[in-house]
């Protein structure tokens, strides 16, 4: 599955990169993720225990770049693989996701993708905006 959805937002982008950066706020605005533990942190990547709110965990390898303002997931195992990108540059805050889905999330894929979109813009709009209505 390959997506990217996008939010234009008009307050600060520096406060739109700072929400979506911040790895230990990812539940906060990635409704999807229900916990995230920082497992360990390798030469500025992330190492995270993930518990997804639909069910099922895994990992991931999270890395950010504060100049690109892109921050990377490489979701190594669980319910699906692959990478998502979220990225804050013009006035927007964009996300792509490109996951492949195993086992029986496989069967859904059709759904998941569905919910995998809805869930990305809620998240795009919380991450956009303004001070205190995130």
């Amino acid at each position: 599955m390959r997506f990217e959805e996008t939010k234009k937002f008009e307050v600060d982008a520096s406060e739109v990169w700072k929400r979506a950066s911040a790895i230990n706020e990812i539940p906060k605005y990635w409704h999807g993720t229900r916990t995230l533990e920082v497992v360990k942190e390798d030469n500025g990547v992330a190492h995270v225990k993930i518990k997804f709110a639909f069910g099922g965990s895994g990992e991931a390898d999270i890395s950010k770049d504060d100049a690109k303002r892109r921050l990377t997931i490489n979701y190594t195992s669980g319910p699906f693989t692959g990478k998502q990108t979220v990225m804050v540059d013009g006035g927007q805050v964009v996300a792509v996701w490109d996951v492949k889905f195993k086992g029986a999330f496989r069967i859904v894929s059709n759904w998941n993708e569905g919910h995998f979109r809805s869930g990305t813009v809620h998240a795009l709009e919380r991450l956009a905006a303004p001070e205190g209505q995130a």
